[in-house]
């Protein structure tokens, strides 16, 4: 049984379908989009960010891990895994610890990956 202080430390985000932002977001812990977003959005702490379908960001992105399955364009940056879902298109720059493409993904963008411990 969940208790108050269980969701006083929760630490997860979600953002609609039907919200649109102008602006910076900075979040802690993991969080699923589908809004619309221009501006960045960078994930503090160790969290997953999630763009659904759906989704559209127009900016910077800076996060631990990602997972696309919606539209970005701008500027991406992750220390560790981006998975790139069939329904994802990407434009700009991606730079990631780890990537992973599923076939039908749509990208046009200057990618590089490297690994942290070497």
């Amino acid at each position: 049984m969940r208790s108050d202080n269980d969701f006083r430390v929760f630490n997860y985000n979600v953002l609609g379908s039907r919200s649109k932002i102008t602006g910076d977001i900075i979040l802690s812990g993991d969080a699923i989009i589908t809004s619309e977003i221009h501006g960045s959005i960078e994930v503090h702490e160790q969290g997953k960010l999630v763009l659904e379908r759906g989704s559209f960001v127009k900016g910077r992105i800076k996060a631990i891990d990602l997972e696309i399955f919606g539209t970005v364009e701008g500027e991406i940056e992750c220390e560790g895994l981006v998975s790139v879902r069939s329904s994802a298109r990407i434009t700009g720059t991606l730079k990631s610890g780890r990537l992973v493409v599923y076939p039908g993904a749509i990208i046009e963008t200057d990618i590089s990956t490297e690994n942290p411990g070497n």
